[in-house]
This record gives structure tokens, C-alpha cells and sequence, in this order.
């Protein structure tokens, strides 16, 4: 990545499809476990920005971790420790839990749980190993042209849904 505008439309686009991998994600999850379709997202938007976060994050302490192996191990312990704080975190801020483990193998608390450690490993392997690489490869002077303005556009969306949500709460 070269251009300010390339490293922005990076950071929006693999935020968006990590958050958007994440919903996906905790919605096959809540239709496995609990046999119903809920809307699993804090935004209105079909996201969960924790997951945009927590790809990044991961990408970012992580970013000279080469080989997928020790990278996955390590995003699982990083993953769960930040899956724990953040428990604590939103339910102080919003006066409300927005998940549990509860009857989950090993859970801790009900805040965090051995398989759900484990698949956040994956996609962060996924997220940095797979993921990355394609958007920078098809982030290009030419693709920045529509790729740019189409990330101004995420972006706002997702600020404005957030801003949204801040203020009903």
C-alpha cells in the first residue's frame, strides 16, 4: 500500500468485511445453538464492529508473526483475553450483556469459551493470512478511484449507525 487513500479504503474494507464476517458468523452460531434467528449486531447495520476491531488489532500486534500456526495460537489467547475485557466493557457501557457461553465447553464466567476461543483463532488466521493479501492486491491506483469512495461511504455509515445507537442508548 502506497497512497493515504489506498491504506484508508484497507483499513475500511477489511474492517467492514471482518465486522460482516462476524455477524454472519454469530448469526449461524445463535441459529445452530438456540434454533432462531436473532439479529446479533449493537448496529442497525448487519455488522459487529467488535470483529473489525479485533481483525485489526490482531493484524497489528501480530504483524510479524509469519507462519499461520503460531499466529493462530497467539490471536486465540489475544482474542479471548480481548473477547473478556470487552464483556466487561460493553456491559458497563451500555448497562447490558450482548453475549453469553452459558453451557458452553470451558467456559469462563459465560464471557468466554474454549470453541468460541478457537474459531476467533481461525479467522484471524483467515482475516490476515487470506483476506489481507487480496485486498492489497486489488487496492490498486486504478481500483482506488471506486474503492475509495465507496469506503468514505462504509465509513460514514458505520460511524452514523454507531452515533445512532449512542444516542438512543
Amino acid at each position: 500500500m502506497k497512497t493515504l487513500k489506498q491504506r484508508f479504503t484497507l483499513l475500511v474494507l477489511g474492517f467492514t468485511l471482518a465486522a460482516f464476517g462476524g455477524w454472519i458468523y454469530e448469526e449461524i452460531c445463535v441459529a445452530v445453538m438456540y434454533h432462531e434467528i436473532y439479529n446479533r449486531g449493537m448496529l442497525h447495520l448487519t455488522i459487529c464492529p467488535i470483529y473489525g476491531f479485533g481483525a485489526w488489532g490482531l493484524s497489528l500486534l501480530l504483524r510479524k508473526v509469519k507462519h499461520p500456526l503460531p499466529f493462530f495460537l497467539l490471536s486465540t489467547v489475544i482474542a479471548s483475553a480481548f473477547e473478556y475485557a470487552c464483556s466487561y466493557l460493553l456491559e458497563f457501557l451500555f448497562h447490558r450483556s450482548f453475549w453469553t457461553y452459558e453451557g458452553w465447553f470451558l467456559s469462563v464466567q459465560n464471557r468466554i469459551s474454549l470453541i468460541s476461543s478457537l474459531i476467533f483463532g481461525l479467522l484471524a488466521v483467515l482475516f490476515d493470512k487470506g483476506i489481507l493479501p487480496f485486498l492489497r492486491r486489488k487496492i490498486t491506483d486504478k481500483s482506488t478511484k471506486y474503492l475509495f469512495p465507496l469506503s468514505i461511504c462504509l465509513a460514514a455509515l458505520i460511524i452514523g449507525d454507531f452515533i445512532l445507537v449512542l444516542i438512543k442508548s
